[in-house]
């Protein structure tokens, strides 16, 4: 019988398609995610099970899982040894460690308070864990829907550009907006003094030199003797003695970034994957404190409240 090499050829093309049509799985390359956290508290294992849940759902995933202080045992390029296809960092220590291990791997990054964090590499993308201005002004409205005064202590050097956006909001939310300047931690106390100058609200913005935990209890009690209420920057500092803060659904947050990973997996580039703010809003309310300061609390917001510190 004459041997016809082209027809061998069909017929082995036509066996591979039939096998790769049968088991669709031997199609799908299995995509490698390192992913590295500051620790393995409660809100890192929320944000990574959310992760992993939405992922694997939609990709064929394999997931090496690190947390910072284990980073210490790999060489100057870890990541760059282990070679993943994307990794996945959380919170501002593994975000920066990832960064200066990598510039060609993609890194989808979260935990962080500030945006400029996810955009200081060209290889990197990710959910912050601040909200908008706007956001912040239209829940300010909500829970004092009569006061007019907002101050804000802030750093010059560190957040010019977000009091000048503030002042827009504010404006445009119909708030007054009392911008005090805290130039270093020694300018502090004379700024917690003008709260009792007619401040009907103190919003903290992230701002290593008036928000950090070096100057929490000055400002938490400064709030508390002047019976001014803080909108606080975390559920911390609701349950240290700030009024209420905006939250997080730290499952659904690693959710919105599993769907920013798979853009990337699937081909987009990095500059089509812009970094985003939470998708889903909560908050947490200190019920105490608004006691302490005679402020009533919609019984809606009450309701609906993530957490209530009574």
């Amino acid at each position: 019988m004459q041997f016809n090499l082209s027809t061998h050829k069909g017929l082995i093309a036509t066996f591979i398609l039939f096998c790769v049509w049968a088991n669709p799985l031997l199609a799908e390359k299995e995509a490698h995610i390192l992913i590295v956290a500051n620790s393995n508290d409660g809100p890192y294992q929320e944000t990574v099970a959310g992760f992993k849940e939405q992922l694997s759902a939609h990709t064929k995933v394999k997931f090496t899982e690190l947390t910072l202080p284990q980073t210490q045992a790999l060489s100057a390029k870890g990541i760059e040894l282990i070679n993943p296809d994307l990794v996945y960092a959380l919170g501002n220590e593994s975000t920066k460690w990832a960064s200066l291990q990598t510039s060609r791997i993609p890194i989808v990054a979260t935990m962080v308070l500030k945006d400029d964090v996810l955009r200081q590499s060209a290889n990197m993308t990710g959910i912050s864990l601040s909200y908008p201005l706007k956001t912040q002004f239209q829940w300010l409205r909500k829970f004092f829907p009569q006061q007019e005064s907002v101050a804000i202590l802030y750093n010059p050097a560190e957040n010019e550009a977000t009091i000048q956006e503030a002042r827009q909001v504010s404006q445009e939310s119909g708030f007054k907006l009392v911008a005090i300047p805290v130039a270093t931690p020694k300018n502090l106390p004379y700024a917690l003094e003008q709260l009792a100058n007619n401040i009907e609200i103190l919003l903290a913005i992230p701002d290593e030199t008036v928000m950090s935990v070096n100057t929490a209890k000055e400002v938490l009690l400064a709030s508390f003797s002047n019976k001014v209420p803080l909108v606080g920057l975390s559920d911390n500092w609701v349950k240290s003695g700030a009024f209420y803060a905006l939250s997080w659904d730290f499952q659904d947050l690693g959710k919105q970034c599993a769907t920013l990973a798979q853009k990337i997996l699937s081909g987009s580039p990095m500059q089509a994957v812009p970094p985003e703010h939470p998708r889903k809003i909560t908050y947490t309310i200190n019920a105490k404190i608004a006691e302490h300061i005679d402020r009533d609390i919609p019984e809606d917001l009450l309701k609906n409240a993530k957490m209530v510190f009574n």
